[in-house]
C-alpha cells in the first residue's frame, strides 16, 4: 500500500508562510532534506499515522531552522559566544551513555541542551523562564503526537521535555542526523549521510550552542551521542579542545538492546520494522576502530576518560569524581550533592517505569559472532563481560 506523499518544496513553503521568514542560512541542508523526503515516499512504508508524525516532526524543524537563522541576525554577539572544552559523552549505544550524560548534567555548573530547547530553540532561552517557558509544554505535546512518549519507547530511552538530549537531535536542525535512519527505512539518505563531510553539521551545532547559551551560560557544555564515533575528525576540527567520556559495555548486551530499540522506533512509523541486528554489529565495530585511531594520536589519550558500565552501576558518584579529577575540574561538596540528589530521584523514577527486555537470541546471534567483530575492542578497552 502506498503511503500519502510528502512534498519537500511544499513543506518549505509552508514553513516560510508559518514563520514569515525566508532565509534558510547555508544550503547544506537542502540535499539531505530532499533525499530524506524522496526516501520517505518510496522506501519507508510509513503508516497513515507515521506520515502525520513525520510531517509534524519535519515541519517543526523547518520552522526552527528559519527562526535560528533570523535570530543570528537579531541578537548581537551570538557569533562571538565561545565554546570551551565541551565534554562529549561517547561510547557504544546502550552502554550507559545516557545515564552518564545525565549524571554530568546534574552538576549545576554544567549546561546540556534540553529536549524542548532543541526542538524549539528560538528565541534564546533565559534563566528566569527556563523552567516555565511555554515551549516546554509545546515539546511535550509534539512528543506525545509523534509517539515518543509510548511506554515501549520510554522503557528504552526516557524522553521528557526537560531532560537533556543527544547531539543527533541537534543535528535534526541541519537535516543531517542518524535519528532519521533509526526511525525510517531511508537507504539513499543513509548512504549520503555516512559519505559526507560532517564538518558543516558540527559548525551548525556550534552555532546552536552559541544561541542557547547567549542568555543562559554554564561553565561548560556536556554533550552526547554514540554517533560521534563516525565523524571524530570533523568534530575535532570544530571543537579542537573537546574532552571525551567513553562508555564501555559488553557488546553481547549492546547489540540485542540496540536492535530492539531500532525495531521499536520503526514500529512507531511503519508496519515493516527491520529484522535481525539491523547491520549494527559491523557498523558499530567499524566506528569503534575510528575512535581507537583518534585516541592513538599524540596528546589525545589524556583527553579521554573511560567509564565502564559495571563500575558506573556499582558507584556512579566515584566515577563522576574520577572523571572530574581526570579532566582537572574541581570536585566540590555542592556538586557531588546535586549529582547524588539527581541520581536518587532517577533511580526512583526508573524503578517505577517500564522495563526494556531483550536477548541475543532474539536477533539470531551468538557470542562467537559478537567476539569475531568486537573482540579487539573488548581486549584493548578492558571491557567487562556480562555473560
Amino acid at each position: 500500500m502506498n503511503s500519502p506523499q510528502l512534498d519537500a518544496q511544499g513543506m518549505m513553503r509552508d514553513a516560510e508562510a508559518r514563520t514569515g521568514l525566508s532565509d534558510w542560512g547555508a544550503d547544506t541542508f537542502r540535499k539531505p532534506f530532499e533525499l530524506l523526503i524522496a526516501d520517505l515516499n518510496t522506501h519507508a512504508a510509513l503508516t497513515e499515522i507515521g506520515v502525520k508524525r513525520a510531517h509534524r516532526r519535519l515541519s517543526d524543524t523547518l520552522a526552527a531552522r528559519l527562526e535560528l537563522v533570523a535570530d543570528r541576525k537579531k541578537f548581537a554577539g551570538l557569533a562571538e559566544e565561545t565554546i570551551e572544552q565541551p565534554i562529549f559523552v561517547i561510547g557504544l549505544p546502550r552502554s550507559g551513555t545516557t545515564f552518564f550524560h545525565n549524571l554530568l548534567t546534574a552538576d549545576p555548573a554544567n549546561r546540556s541542551p534540553m529536549t524542548w530547547e532543541i526542538m524549539y530553540p528560538s528565541p534564546p532561552p533565559q534563566a528566569q523562564s527556563y523552567h516555565s517557558d511555554p515551549r516546554i509544554e509545546k515539546a511535550r505535546e509534539a512528543m506525545r503526537f509523534e509517539g515518543f512518549m509510548e511506554e515501549e519507547l520510554q522503557s528504552i530511552h526516557p524522553f521528557e521535555a526537560e531532560r537533556p538530549e543527544e547531539c543527533n537531535f541537534l543535528w535534526e536542525l541541519s537535516f543531517t542526523t542518524v535519528n532519521y535512519s533509526a526511525w525510517w527505512n531511508i537507504p539513499n539518505y543513509n548512504a549520503h549521510l555516512y559519505a559526507m563531510d560532517f564538518t558543516p553539521v558540527y559548525e551548525e551545532e556550534k552555532r546552536v550552542l552559541q544561541h542557547l547559551q547567549h542568555r543562559l551560560r554554564g561553565d561548560r557544555w556536556v554533550l552526547k551521542t554514540p554517533a560521534h564515533h563516525a565523524w571524530m575528525d570533523d568534530l575535532l576540527s570544530v571543537f579542537p579542545d573537546a574532552l571525551f567520556v567513553q562508555c564501555h559495555r559488553d557488546p553481547a548486551k549492546i547489540i540485542p538492546s540496540l536492535s530492539n530499540n531500532l525495531a521499536v522506533w520503526r514500529k512507531t512509523f511503519s508496519d515493516l520494522p527491520p529484522q535481525g541486528d539491523f547491520g549494527m554489529l559491523e557498523q558499530q565495530a567499524r566506528m569503534l576502530k575510528n575512535v581507537a585511531r583518534i585516541r592513538a594520536l599524540p596528546g589525545m589519550e589524556a583527553r579521554f576518560f573511560d567509564a565502564h558500565f559495571l563500575d558506573v552501576q556499582k558507584d556512579p558518584i566515584a566515577l563522576f569524581e574520577d572523571c572530574y579529577r581526570h579532566f582537572g575540574i574541581e570536585v566540590t561538596p555542592e556538586r557531588v550533592a546535586a549529582v547524588r540528589d539527581w541520581m536518587e530521584a532517577d533511580r526512583s523514577d526508573h524503578a517505577k517505569g517500564p522495563k526494556h527486555k531483550y536477548a541475543l537470541s532474539d536477533i539470531g546471534m551468538d557470542y562467537a559472532q559478537i567476539d569475531a567483530a568486537m573482540g579487539e575492542y573488548i581486549e584493548q578497552s578492558g571491557v567487562q563481560l556480562e555473560r
